[in-house]
C-alpha cells in the first residue's frame, strides 16, 4: 500500500502518528458515549481516585484537571476508565455492552477509511473512471465535500485505523487485556470499575522461607488445596485479600531506627465460578494475575527485605485471606463475592497504637501519620440485626443507614458486606476522626439506625475537622515540658483519659458557642453538624458524653475489641475473618458462633492454615516448606502441628498477634487486656482467647487436637482424575477395614461399649417402670440428613421390627430443628411430630452425618444436648465437626467415646458411593451390637418384645463376611486394591456393558447433531446434496421435472437429517429403532434407601452434562408405590433399572418390572434392566444381571435346591436311558455303571456341601419360588394330617383345630409327668432332669438358659402355658447354644459356621418336626439379609454401573471437541457437598432455643424430683406421725427447693 518514497518521507510518520492518536480517541470516545447512554447520569462518572490520595487533594484539582487527566489518558494511554455502580442489576451485560462499542466503531473506522482511500486514489490515477461500484460511487460522493484536501490519499490514515481495530478486536473482543496497575482499584473500591483496554480459609507464612525460597509457589499450592477443600461447603465463587507494602524497599534492608510498619493495601482477588470450571484453580489464577511478577511468576516482594530477615527485625508476614461462597440470600455475583469491603480505601491521621504495652516509651515517635486505611472482613453464615442502644434492627434497615453515615454507597446487597460496614464504624483506634464518627452514631443516648437518607450526617471531611481539637490537645499533653508522657500513659490511666476529655470539651463547647449564621465553612461548618446531634448546654451532658466516648473508642477500639463489641450487638450466625490495613501486619482476627472455625498451627514449618471446614486446615500436612522446616531445640513433640477449635456454640474471638520487629508482645488495648495470652509457634504467635459465653473452659493446651502423629486424623487424599471411580473401587478395602476394626479393641469398639451401657440403663429403666410408655415415646432417635438420613431410616426401621415393644424412630434433622431450634416452632404437614407428639425424655439419640459438618446434624447435636445426656455420632473420622461437639460434651479420653467412625476421610467427589456403603456397613455392626446387648438379657429382651435371635444374628453376620467376595466381584478390585482376576470380574463387565449400552442411548443426539452438521457443512460448501450429487453421477438431471423432484428430496433428506442419522447410530450399534428419538429418563426401583441414594447417585453425575446428553433421573419402591407414580411416564426408549431381592424371599419385583415393560407402543417399550441375586431371567426385560451371593444356602433353599437337583438327576438318568436304547451294548453297559453310581449318591441329598448343592441346572423365577415354597408348605402339612381323605376345606380347618387341642392335652399330659411334686408348676431342677432323658447330650447351661428365656415373670419356675412356649419352638436350644463374646471377652456376634443355614437347627429339633417348620424361624434371617447385605450389593452394583454411562458422556464431549469442551462429572453446579448454611432456621435462634430447652429441661426434672420426694414424704408420714420424721423430709424438700432454683 506504501511507497519506498512514502516509508522515507518523515511527514508520513508524523501523518500515522497523528492518525493512530487520532483514531485511538474516536475509539475511547465510543466507549464513554455508550457508558453515558447506559448508565444513569447520577451515576456516570470517568476518571479514577488513586487509593493512596487523600480525598481533598485530588478533589482540590477541579472538574477541569479531571478532564485534563482523562484526555491524557485516552491519548497517551489509550484507554479510559469507567466507574460503573455495584448495585447496577445486570452489570456484566452493561460491561459487554460498553466494551462492544469500542471495537465496533473502530472496526467501522477502518473500512470506512479503507473504503475512502482507494476511491481517492482511483480518481488520482484514472478521472474518468466510468464503472464503479455503488460503494465507490457512495465514497466519491463523500470525498467530494473534501475536494482540494489530500488527507485519505496519505496510506498512513488507513493503516492506522487498521492498527487501532486490531487493538481494539484483541482487546475488547477477545479480551487481551494486559495488567494495569490500576487494576487493583476493582478490589477495593465500592464501585466497579471496568478498564476498557479495547464455606473462609486462609494462611499465613511466618517462615520467610515459603516466599524466598520458590516465589511462594508451594504456599499458592496450599491455598488451591484449601479452596478445593472448603468447596464442598459450596462455591460459586470465591476470592482472596492479601496485604502487601504501598513501596518496596530498593535495597535489601530497612532503616533500624523505624520500629513502625510500612504503611499496606489490600490487594482482592475475586472470581464467579462457571458451571463446568474449577473454582480452586480460578481462585489460584486470579491471585497469581494479580499478585505474582510478570515475568518470573513469583508473589511479588518474594525477595524485598519486607519479607524476609532484614538489619531492621521488622519483616512482615504474608497472608491470604479467602471465602468462597454459596449464594443463599442474592444470586451468586461477582459483587456479592467475598472478601468484602465497604469503604474505599482513604487516608486518616493514626496515632500509633498498634504496639503492645510493653514496647511503647518515650523514644517512639507518638506523632501521628496519613495511613491508608481498609477494612476486610470474610463471613460464614447469616446477618440478620444490629442492636443499638438496646434496640434491634433489621440488616436492610442498618445498609441504609450505613450508606448514609459512611458516606458511601453500598458495594452490594449481600448481609456480609453489611459486617464490613460495621466494622468500619468499630475499627477506629488511633484515629480521632473515625473515633468521632463511631461515638456520635453508635454511643449517644439518642443514636439509632434510621433509614432516613434525609438526616444529614457529617461527612468524613468534617470529622476530621471535628477531630482537630482533639490532635491539638493531645499533642500538647505528649508535648509536655513537665513530664514526658507516651500515648501507653494516657491509654492506662483513667485520670488522665479524664482530664484530656475535660480540656477537649472545653474547647469544643467554644466552639459550639461561637457558632454564628453566616456562610460556615471547614471546621464551623463541621461543628454546625455537629451542633444538630449533640446540644452544648452546660446543663447536659451530650458533650461530655460525645467527647468521652471519643477519647476512649480512640485508644479502646483496636481489631479485638471492635470485634467483640459488633459479636455482642449483632444477631445470627457468624463464622467471621477480620483484618485491617492499621493492624495486618502484625495480627488479624477471628470469631465463631453459630458457625464453625478452625485454626491450625505447624510449627516446624512456620505456617498457620485457618478454614471453617475442619478438613481444610490439613492442607499443611501434605506440603513441606521449600525451604526447611524451623527446628529449635530437642522438642520434637512440642512441633507437632496442632488445631484449635472456637467454640461455635457460645461463641468465641481469636486474636492472632505475631509481633513486629522487637515488639513480640500481643498489642491488645486495655478493656481485654485481662484475658489470658498463649504462646503459639515457638513463641512466634501470640493467642488471645476471647469467650462470649460464661461457661468454664479447659486451658488452650487441653482443647488443641493434634494433627501430626495422631492415628485418628486421616489426611487429605491426593489428587485424582477420576474421583468417583476411585471411591467406588475403594468400597471392598473399606468395608473389610471397618469389619477388622469392629472385631478389634479400638475407637468404635469403645464407643460401642459406651452405647451398650446407655442401652442397658434405658432398658432397665423400662423394665422396672421408670420410663412412662406411650406412643409419643422415644427411645431411639436416629437422626441425619439427605442420604445419611436414607440409611439411617433402613436402620431404624430393622431395629424396630426386630423390637417391636421399642420406639425407634428417624427422624430429619431439619424437622428436629424446626419443631425445637426455635421459638415458634415449624409444623412438619405430613408427618406425625410435634412437640407435643414426640416424649423427648433423655432418649438415646444417635446422629448419622458422614461429613460430620452438615448444619442440621450439626446444630441438632448441640440442640439435643437440652434432651439427652446418650448422644452419638456416625461419622467418616473421628476429627469432625460433630465430633467435636461431642467430644466437649462428654470426656476427650476413648472411654467415654461417642464417635463411630467409617474411617473414610474426607470425600470430595459430590456423586455418593463409598461413604454412603461404609455407613450402611458402620449400621449394620451397630445394629448387631444393640441387638445381642438387648436380648442377652432375658428381662430387656421380654421388654423390647424381641422378635430377633441371637441365630439371626450370627447368620447376618456370616452373610456380612461373605458379602466382601461379591463386593469385590461388583467392582473388579479386591480389598486389598488390586484388580481381580479376569474369572471374577464377569459381574463388573456386564455392570460396565449395560454402562456402555445407555451410554450409547444418551449419546446418539449428541452424535446425529455432529453426523447432521458435517452433512450440512459438506453438501452446502460443495453444493452437492446427497440426491442431486447421485442423479449428476447417474445423468439423471436433463428434465426440468426431474430437477425438481430432485430437490425436493434433499429438502426431505434436510428436514428428516436428524431421525435419519440417528436411524443410522442406532442400526450400526445394534441398538432398538423403536425407541422414541428424545431425551432419556431413568426411573430406579428398589428398597426406599437403595432407589434414593441411586438415584442422587446418578443425577449427580449428570448434573454438569450438557443439555443434549441430559438425563432425567426418578426413583419409587416396586413394592409400594412405583407402579403408581412411574407407569403412566413409561414410553418407548424409557430406562428402567430395577434391583430384584433375593429370589428366595417373596417378592413383587418381577410382576412390576413387567407391568412396567407390558406397556407397549408400536412394539416397543421401556428398556429394563433387572440387577438382583435371582439367576432367572424375566420375560419382558432387556438384561438381566446377575449378582453372586457368596453365602450357604437357607434352609428353604437347601430343600428346593436339592428337589432341582434331584429333577435334574432324574431327567439326566431318562436321557441316558433313551440314548441307551439307541445305543449299542457298550454304551448300555456304561450306563448301568452310570446308574448305580446315581443310586449310591441320591440317598444323600440333604447331607450334600455347598459347592454341590448349587449345580442344580433348574433356574426358578420369583413366581415359580412362590409358587413351590406354597407346595412343600402344603406337602408338609398333609404329612402331618393323619387321615389320607380328601377332605372339605371346613373339615380340614377343623381337624387342624382338633390337633392343635390334642397337642396342647399332650403336653399337658407330659407338664404333670415333669412336675413330680405336683405343685402345678415346674422347677429348674424338674425340667432340666426330664430333658436331659430326651437327650442327655445337651448340657445343663443350655437347658438353663431356655428355661430363663421361657419364664416370663422371672418366678424361677414354668406355668403350664410357659412351658407350652418351650413346647412350641423347636429350634430354640439350638438358638440358646450360641455365645455372644469372643476369646478376649469382647461381646461379638459370631458368625455362623454352618455349611447351609439351618443345619445346626435341624440337628437339635426334636422327632417328627418337618424342615419347612424349622425354615419358617429363619424368615426374619431372610429379611435382614435383604435390607442389610443383598440391598448393599445391589446399590453398589448400580454405582458401578452409572459410573459406566456418565463415564462414557463425559470423556465424548473431551475426545470430540479436542479438549476444548468437558466437564467433571465428580462435581455439580453448585459444587456444594457439604450443606453448612442455617436451613430452615437460623443458627443464632438454634443457640438460643437450645440455652433455653436446657434451663427449662433443668427446672422440669427438678419439679419431677421435688414431687417424688414429696409423694414420698407424705407416703412415710402416714405411717409414722411423729414429729423428728415429718421434720427430716420437710428439711430434704426445702433442700430440693433449693437446687430447683
Amino acid at each position: 500500500m506504501t511507497s519506498s518514497d512514502d516509508r522515507r518521507n518523515p511527514t508520513t510518520t508524523l501523518s500515522l502518528m497523528a492518525a493512530y492518536v487520532v483514531f485511538g480517541v474516536f475509539h475511547e470516545l465510543a466507549h464513554l458515549a455508550a457508558a453515558s447512554w447506559l448508565l444513569p447520569s447520577q451515576s456516570f462518572a470517568f476518571g479514577w481516585t488513586s487509593p493512596h490520595l487523600d480525598a481533598s487533594s485530588w478533589s482540590m484539582g477541579g472538574r477541569p484537571a479531571s478532564l485534563l487527566r482523562d484526555a491524557a489518558r485516552a491519548v497517551l494511554g489509550r484507554y479510559s476508565l469507567i466507574r460503573i455502580p455495584a448495585t447496577d442489576d445486570d452489570q456484566d451485560a452493561t460491561v459487554r455492552a460498553i466494551r462492544r462499542a469500542g471495537w465496533v466503531c473502530s472496526l467501522t473506522l477502518a473500512a470506512l477509511c479503507h473504503l475512502l482511500h482507494v476511491t481517492a486514489r482511483r480518481r488520482r490515477t484514472n478521472p474518468r473512471v466510468k464503472e464503479e461500484t455503488s460503494s465507490h460511487a457512495i465514497a466519491r460522493k463523500v470525498l467530494a465535500g473534501f475536494d482540494g484536501m489530500s488527507i485519505f490519499l496519505n496510506p498512513a490514515v488507513p493503516f492506522a485505523a487498521y492498527i487501532t481495530a486490531m487493538e481494539a478486536i484483541a482487546t475488547d473482543f477477545l479480551g487481551f487485556i494486559p495488567i494495569h496497575p490500576h487494576d487493583r482499584l476493582d478490589s477495593s473500591s465500592a464501585h466497579h470499575f471496568i478498564i476498557c483496554f479495547c464455606g473462609n480459609f486462609g494462611v499465613l507464612l511466618l517462615n520467610p522461607s515459603w516466599l524466598s525460597v520458590d516465589g511462594g509457589r508451594t504456599a499458592l499450592d496450599i491455598l488451591e488445596k484449601m479452596v478445593n477443600v472448603t468447596m464442598m461447603r459450596g462455591a460459586q465463587s470465591g476470592g482472596v485479600v492479601t496485604f502487601e507494602p504501598d513501596h518496596y524497599s530498593t535495597k535489601n534492608k530497612i532503616k533500624s531506627s523505624s520500629s513502625l510498619p510500612p504503611p499496606i493495601h489490600g490487594v482482592r482477588s475475586r472470581v464467579v465460578n462457571a458451571k463446568r470450571t474449577d473454582l480452586s484453580k480460578g481462585v489460584r489464577n486470579k491471585v497469581v494475575k494479580d499478585n505474582c511478577e510478570r515475568l518470573s511468576g513469583n508473589l511479588r516482594g518474594w525477595d524485598k527485605s519486607e519479607y524476609n530477615t532484614n538489619s531492621g527485625g521488622g519483616q512482615l508476614v504474608r497472608g491470604f485471606f479467602g471465602h468462597t461462597r454459596f449464594a443463599t440470600s442474592s444470586k451468586a455475583s461477582f459483587d456479592g463475592t467475598h472478601p468484602h469491603i465497604w469503604s474505599e480505601r482513604r487516608l486518616y491521621n493514626v496515632y500509633p497504637l498498634g504496639l503492645s504495652s510493653s514496647s511503647l516509651s518515650a523514644s517512639i515517635d507518638c506523632g501521628s501519620r496519613s495511613i491508608g486505611v481498609e477494612n476486610y472482613i470474610t463471613h460464614n453464615g447469616d446477618f440478620d440485626f444490629f442492636k443499638v442502644n438496646g434496640k434491634f434492627y433489621d440488616v436492610e434497615v442498618v445498609q441504609l443507614w450505613l450508606e448514609n453515615v459512611l458516606g458511601t454507597p453500598m458495594p452490594t446487597t449481600v448481609d456480609s458486606a453489611t459486617i464490613a460496614g460495621v466494622i468500619d464504624l468499630l475499627r477506629c483506634q488511633g484515629s480521632f476522626a473515625l473515633s468521632a464518627r463511631y461515638a456520635l452514631c453508635l454511643t449517644l443516648t439518642n443514636s439509632k439506625v434510621e433509614s432516613d437518607p434525609t438526616v444529614a450526617y457529617p461527612t468524613i471531611e468534617d470529622y476530621e475537622e471535628i477531630a482537630k481539637p482533639f490532635e491539638k490537645v493531645l499533642n500538647e499533653l505528649l508535648d509536655s515540658n513537665q513530664s514526658k508522657v507516651s500515648l501507653e500513659d494516657i491509654s492506662s490511666d483513667e485520670e488522665m483519659r479524664t482530664r484530656f476529655a475535660l480540656m477537649v470539651s472545653e474547647s469544643l463547647r467554644g466552639n459550639l458557642d461561637a457558632l454564628s449564621s453566616h456562610k460556615q465553612r471547614g471546621f464551623a461548618l463541621a461543628m454546625s453538624k455537629l451542633s444538630k446531634f449533640i446540644s452544648s448546654d452546660d446543663e447536659d451532658a451530650d458533650l461530655a458524653n460525645f467527647v468521652r466516648a471519643t477519647i476512649f473508642a480512640f485508644f479502646d477500639n483496636d481489631l479485638l475489641h471492635s470485634t467483640r463489641l459488633f459479636l455482642q450487638n449483632a444477631k445470627g450466625s457468624f463464622g467471621l475473618m477480620i483484618a485491617s490495613s492499621l493492624d495486618a501486619h502484625r495480627q488479624t482476627c477471628f470469631a465463631a458462633r453459630g458457625q464453625t472455625m478452625s485454626i491450625a498451627f505447624y510449627p516446624r514449618k512456620g505456617l498457620i492454615c485457618y478454614g471453617s471446614e475442619q478438613a481444610a486446615v490439613k492442607a499443611g500436612l501434605n506440603y513441606e516448606n521449600p525451604g526447611g522446616n524451623i527446628v529449635q531445640g530437642d522438642r520434637r513433640e512440642a512441633e507437632n502441628a496442632v488445631r484449635l477449635d472456637l467454640d461455635d456454640l457460645g461463641g468465641e474471638i481469636c486474636l492472632l498477634d505475631w509481633g513486629f520487629a522487637e515488639d513480640a508482645e500481643p498489642a491488645i488495648s486495655s478493656p481485654n487486656r485481662h484475658l489470658v495470652v498463649q504462646k503459639m509457634m515457638n513463641n512466634r504467635v501470640n493467642v488471645v482467647l476471647l469467650h462470649q459465653s460464661h461457661q468454664k473452659f479447659k486451658p488452650l493446651s487441653k482443647r488443641l487436637t493434634l494433627l501430626e502423629n495422631n492415628e485418628f486424623i486421616k489426611p487429605l487424599l491426593g489428587e485424582c482424575t477420576d474421583p468417583v471411580l476411585a471411591d467406588i473401587q475403594d468400597i471392598p478395602r473399606v468395608c473389610k477395614q471397618i469389619q477388622d476394626d469392629w472385631r478389634d479393641v479400638g475407637l468404635n469398639r469403645m464407643t460401642a461399649w459406651n452405647l451398650a451401657n446407655c442401652i442397658r440403663a434405658r432398658m432397665s429403666d423400662i423394665v422396672e417402670g421408670k420410663i412412662e410408655r406411650h406412643g409419643g415415646t422415644v427411645d431411639i432417635l436416629v437422626t441425619g440428613c439427605e442420604v445419611s438420613l436414607w440409611v439411617a431410616e433402613q436402620f431404624v426401621s430393622d431395629l424396630q421390627k426386630s423390637f417391636p415393644k421399642l420406639f425407634v424412630k428417624a427422624v430429619s434433622s431439619n424437622k428436629i430443628l424446626g419443631l425445637f431450634g426455635q421459638e415458634l416452632p415449624m409444623p412438619c404437614t405430613g408427618f406425625p411430630y410435634s412437640q407435643k407428639s414426640m416424649d423427648m425424655k433423655d432418649p438415646i439419640i444417635i446422629i448419622v452425618s458422614h461429613s460430620g459438618g452438615t448444619f442440621g446434624p450439626l446444630a441438632c447435636s448441640n440442640l439435643l444436648q437440652s434432651f439427652s445426656s446418650s448422644i452419638f455420632t456416625v461419622t467418616s473420622e473421628w476429627d469432625t465437626q460433630i465430633g467435636k461437639q461431642l467430644r466437649s460434651m462428654y470426656s476427650d479420653d476413648l472411654l467415654s467415646s461417642r464417635i463411630f467412625s467409617t474411617e473414610v476421610g474426607v470425600r470430595p467427589a459430590e456423586p455418593c458411593s463409598v461413604s454412603v456403603v461404609a455407613t450402611h456397613q458402620l449400621l449394620t455392626n451397630i445394629f448387631g451390637h444393640i441387638c445381642i446387648t438387648i436380648i442377652s438379657d432375658p428381662h430387656s429382651s421380654r421388654a423390647a418384645g424381641s422378635v430377633i435371635r441371637e441365630r439371626d444374628l450370627q447368620i447376618l453376620e456370616r452373610c456380612n463376611q461373605d458379602g466382601l467376595k461379591a463386593l469385590e466381584e461388583i467392582v473388579g478390585v479386591d480389598c486389598k486394591g488390586n484388580f481381580i482376576h479376569e474369572k471374577r470380574s464377569k459381574t463388573e463387565r456386564e455392570l460396565r456393558s449395560a454402562g456402555d449400552l445407555w451410554a450409547n442411548h444418551i449419546l446418539e443426539n449428541v452424535k446425529a447433531y455432529v453426523m447432521s452438521f458435517l452433512y450440512i457443512v459438506v453438501t452446502v460448501t460443495s453444493g452437492f446434496p446427497l440426491i442431486s450429487a447421485l442423479a449428476k453421477a447417474f445423468g439423471l438431471t436433463g428434465s426440468e421435472g426431474a430437477f425438481y423432484i430432485i430437490r425436493f428430496l434433499d429438502a426431505l433428506i434436510y428436514f428428516w437429517l436428524p431421525q435419519i442419522n440417528i436411524t443410522i447410530i442406532r442400526m450400526v450399534e445394534r441398538r432398538n429403532l423403536r425407541h422414541r428419538m428424545v431425551g432419556r429418563t431413568v426411573v430406579i426401583g428398589d428398597c426406599p434407601w437403595v432407589a434414593q441414594s441411586a438415584e442422587a447417585f446418578l443425577s449427580k453425575i449428570f448434573a454438569c452434562s450438557y443439555s443434549i446428553a441430559g438425563l432425567t433421573v426418578l426413583s419409587g419402591n416396586p413394592a409400594d408405590h412405583l407402579v403408581h407414580r412411574h407407569t403412566h411416564r413409561v414410553v418407548r426408549g424409557s430406562l428402567l433399572v430395577c434391583g430384584r431381592p433375593d429370589g428366595r424371599l417373596p417378592a413383587l419385583t418381577s410382576l412390576e418390572v413387567n407391568q412396567a415393560s407390558s406397556i407397549q407402543s408400536l412394539g416397543g417399550t421401556c428398556e429394563s434392566i433387572t440387577i438382583g441375586h435371582n439367576k432367572s431371567k424375566l420375560p419382558l426385560s432387556h438384561r438381566a444381571i446377575h449378582l453372586k451371593s457368596h453365602r450357604p444356602l437357607f434352609l428353604s433353599e437347601k430343600i428346593l435346591d436339592n428337589i432341582d437337583q434331584e429333577v435334574d438327576l432324574v431327567q439326566q438318568r431318562r436321557e441316558k436311558i433313551i440314548e441307551s436304547q439307541r445305543s449299542s451294548l457298550s454304551r448300555a453297559a456304561s450306563f448301568i455303571f452310570e446308574s448305580t453310581r446315581i443310586r449310591k449318591f441320591e440317598g444323600s441329598f440333604l447331607e450334600l456341601s455347598l459347592s454341590r448343592s448349587r449345580q442344580a441346572k433348574t433356574t426358578r423365577s420369583s413366581a415359580s419360588l412362590l409358587g413351590a415354597y406354597v407346595n412343600l408348605e402344603r406337602d408338609a402339612r398333609k404329612k402331618r394330617t393323619e387321615s389320607d381323605d380328601i377332605q372339605q376345606p371346613e373339615l380340614n380347618v377343623i381337624n387342624s383345630m382338633i390337633k392343635d387341642h390334642q397337642g396342647i392335652e399332650n403336653t399337658r399330659r407330659v407338664f404333670s409327668e415333669i412336675d413330680v411334686d405336683c405343685d402345678g408348676v415346674v422347677s429348674l431342677e424338674e425340667f432340666i432332669v426330664a430333658y436331659q432323658k430326651i437327650d442327655a447330650d445337651t448340657s445343663k447351661e443350655h437347658l438353663q438358659k431356655m428355661f430363663e428365656e421361657a419364664d416370663v415373670n422371672n418366678s424361677g419356675k414354668l406355668t403350664f402355658d410357659e412351658f407350652l412356649r418351650v413346647a412350641r419352638m423347636p429350634n430354640l436350644l439350638a438358638e440358646l447354644g450360641t455365645k455372644n463374646r469372643d476369646s478376649r471377652g469382647l461381646v461379638q456376634v459370631q458368625a455362623s459356621k454352618e455349611q447351609y443355614f439351618g443345619e445346626e437347627i435341624r440337628k437339635h429339633s426334636p422327632p417328627g418336626v418337618d424342615s419347612m417348620t424349622m425354615s419358617r424361624s429363619q424368615h426374619f434371617s431372610m429379611e435382614l439379609y435383604e435390607s442389610r447385605i443383598a440391598s448393599l450389593q445391589r446399590f453398589v452394583a448400580m454405582t458401578v454401573m452409572f459410573h459406566q454411562i456418565g463415564y462414557r458422556v463425559q470423556t465424548f464431549f473431551h475426545k470430540v471437541s479436542f479438549g476444548l469442551f468437558g466437564y467433571r462429572m465428580d462435581r455439580t453446579h453448585s459444587i456444594m457437598r457439604i450443606a453448612t448454611t442455617a436451613s430452615p432456621v437460623s443458627g443464632a435462634d438454634v443457640r438460643e432455643r437450645m440455652e433455653e430447652l436446657r434451663l427449662t429441661l433443668k427446672i422440669e426434672r427438678s419439679v419431677h424430683l421435688i414431687s417424688r420426694t414429696w409423694k414420698k414424704w407424705k407416703t412415710e408420714r402416714r405411717g409414722d406421725l411423729s414429729p423428728e420424721g415429718g421434720g427430716k423430709y420437710e428439711v430434704e424438700v426445702q433442700k430440693l427447693l433449693k437446687e430447683g432454683k
